[in-house]
């Protein structure tokens, strides 16, 4: 394996990708003796066939050698490379007069949260998903594995700088709202916010610090969710999920 390649693991997220993106899988490992605890993959091994991808049998140990000790389901699929897009082809793709929304990273550096967050903006419907080129988690093997495979079913956007970005959807008609704590009074209630008749760009920052300061100053404005029993915060992951659904519950008004 080189630079230009890794491995993903487990059922579901080779599934997905023999499924959106299979020009991009090199060859797939199957050790029968953990398939068969899945219910086999004679589908996986069919479509594989079916875009000419090789299909190879693998001891246990092997296919722990490649990827470590997780739970691979017994099949593992190498990948050519990452996929990301273009800001500016993205954006020429979206019809603003449809009101999408469109979730920013600013630099989130747990793998976890990142496959989470990719997982629920794919449930939801969101028309991408913009990232920091540094200092933030990539797409991999564990990404891959936490978006049970929906990592390939949002478009990934990655960026050079994240308030540049911020400009150029503004310019495109997004209103760009920062989820954070509200330290100083300045957020407005998500409840209370009308979101379902405009663009919407939702910020959601990095993990401990939240949304920085400067990308703050570049939102127009900041949005919080309310909360009781002395709560000071929500897992990133999942203040995201509250925002964003309360989009889609605005928008199927």
């Amino acid at each position: 394996m080189n630079k230009e390649s890794f491995y993903i693991y487990g059922k579901k997220p080779i599934e997905e990708q023999l499924l959106r993106n299979p020009e991009n899988i090199l060859r797939i490992f199957i050790s029968d003796k953990m398939a068969d605890l899945y219910g086999g993959v004679k589908d996986l091994r069919e479509k594989a066939k079916e875009h000419r991808i090789p299909v190879n049998p693998v001891t246990k140990q092997k296919i722990k050698e490649y990827v470590g000790d997780v739970n691979d389901q017994g099949v593992i699929a190498l990948i050519k490379r990452a996929e990301y897009q273009d800001f500016d082809e993205w954006i020429e793709t979206l019809n603003i007069e449809d009101n999408p929304a469109v979730l920013v990273l600013d630099h989130i550096e747990d793998i976890h949260n990142f496959g989470a967050l990719v997982r629920t903006a794919a449930a939801v419907g969101v028309a991408g998903v913009i990232v920091a080129k540094d200092r933030q988690a990539p797409i991999n093997a564990i990404s891959y594995k936490t978006s049970a495979g929906t990592i390939v079913k949002v478009p990934i956007v990655r960026v050079s700088n994240i308030n540049h970005s911020i400009e150029k959807l503004k310019k495109s008609r997004f209103w760009i709202a920062a989820v954070d704590m509200d330290e100083e009074g300045l957020s407005q209630p998500l409840w209370k916010h009308s979101l379902h008749d405009s663009p919407m760009a939702f910020v959601l920052g990095g993990e401990g610090k939240g949304v920085s300061e400067k990308t703050r100053e570049h939102s127009d404005y900041i949005l919080s969710i309310p909360m009781e029993n002395n709560v000071e915060s929500l897992n990133v992951s999942v203040a995201a999920a509250v925002v964003l659904y309360e989009w889609k519950r605005q928008q199927n008004l």
